[in-house]
């Protein structure tokens, strides 16, 4: 075997280690090895430096979900640990970077949370993350309006569902109380790039608009809705939570 292919095999078995995952399993799936390449690297599992290998990049890992996803870690409380460890099970490492790691482990949480305020709070800050990683990276740039005949969402905006009102859930979060009880009716918040804050809550009327104009909706077809109302269109582009699509160029003859 060569020497990139040994360090291939080597490091696949540090990541599945890290990972919460037998690492000699990661052996049957490298074609080349010798019966002795076979036995040393089975023979290595066990060594205290494979241990520490193994160690830095889940403890850096884990460093990374609880410097970047504080207030949903607060929402999961006593079942933080046990989120943890089945992320890190179930989701590669794909990244080192803090913002793209919590990205990931929110969207884990968002989509296997049990409890409708953990949930409604992973959510949550995984649109304010992504809005900060676009800003980050340069791409939250000024929005074209000059057409909004057909409108469609802003690819950053995002529309949650809360089971209470938010700044309740929120303020529990922070403040260390008891979280509110949940309700039947759906509490929303909207995240858009031109909200001062980033967020705010949504009226029904908003939140209904902002659900159908996908794929893109005429702005005439929206307005008229018996949900919605012009009033909340325009709020919604007011935000930058919708934007006009822009029309193609016709070609020049």
């Amino acid at each position: 075997m060569g020497l990139r292919e040994w360090q291939a095999a080597l490091g696949g078995m540090v990541e599945a280690h890290a990972s919460g995952r037998d690492p000699r399993a990661v052996l049957d799936t490298v074609d080349g090895l010798s019966d002795g390449e076979q036995r040393w690297l089975r023979g290595v599992a066990d060594t205290p430096g494979f241990e520490l290998s193994s160690y830095v990049p889940r403890w850096w890992r884990k460093r990374r979900v609880t410097r970047s996803a504080r207030l949903t870690l607060a929402a999961l409380g006593g079942d933080a640990e046990d989120t943890w460890d089945r992320y890190r099970r179930a989701v590669p490492c794909s990244t080192l970077f803090f913002l793209a790691e919590a990205l990931d482990f929110l969207a884990f949480v968002a989509r296997t949370a049990e409890r409708a305020h953990v949930r409604a709070v992973a959510e949550l800050e995984r649109a304010l993350l992504a809005l900060q990683q676009a800003a980050l990276e340069g791409e939250l740039l000024e929005v074209d309006q000059t057409s909004e005949e057909q409108l469609e969402r802003h690819p950053l905006a995002a529309l949650v569902a809360f089971q209470a009102p938010a700044e309740a859930v929120l303020g529990a979060l922070v403040t260390g109380a008891v979280m509110p009880a949940e309700q039947a009716t759906p509490q929303w918040v909207l995240v858009a790039p031109k909200l001062p804050r980033r967020w705010r809550p949504a009226t029904p009327q908003e939140a209904h608009a902002f659900q159908v104009c996908e794929p893109a909706t005429e702005r005439k077809t929206l307005e008229t809705l018996p949900e919605t109302a012009p009033e909340a269109v325009a709020s919604l582009l007011a935000a930058a939570a919708l934007r006009g699509v822009r029309r193609a160029a016709a070609n020049p003859r």
